[in-house]
């Protein structure tokens, strides 16, 4: 099972140019099951905390990651991020090529009227 959901993952990022620390959270966040915060998966794939909030966001833009606000022991706001189903990833990537192909015919529109 692990090797399948490490090729998924792998077609994912191919097809979407997903970087290599974009590639580590997905990997993490689909074994754990669990929900984890910055600092927890920056210490799983030991990668900078700038370089995880970077890809996390373009993870959550893509819809392949969700996130949830907690509050910390502290009391401060924080998230913590997960992917909700491995089957949704198919999803979110078929809505993105979607939305990809969509923007390029529009440009296409754009270049024929000229």
């Amino acid at each position: 099972m692990t090797k399948k959901i490490n090729n998924l993952i792998a077609e994912i990022s191919n097809i979407l140019g997903i970087s290599a620390t974009g590639r580590m959270i997905l990997n993490s966040l689909v074994k754990t099951k669990k929900k984890l915060s910055v600092s927890e998966i920056t210490a799983k794939i030991e990668r900078s905390e700038r370089s995880v909030r970077a890809q996390l966001k373009n993870l959550t833009g893509l819809g392949l990651v969700k996130r949830e606000i907690i509050i910390t022991k502290k009391g401060r706001l924080a998230y913590q991020y997960f992917v909700p189903r491995v089957e949704g990833l198919v999803k979110s990537v078929k809505k993105e090529m979607a939305r990809r192909l969509r923007s390029l015919e529009t440009d296409m529109k754009g270049l024929r009227e000229r």
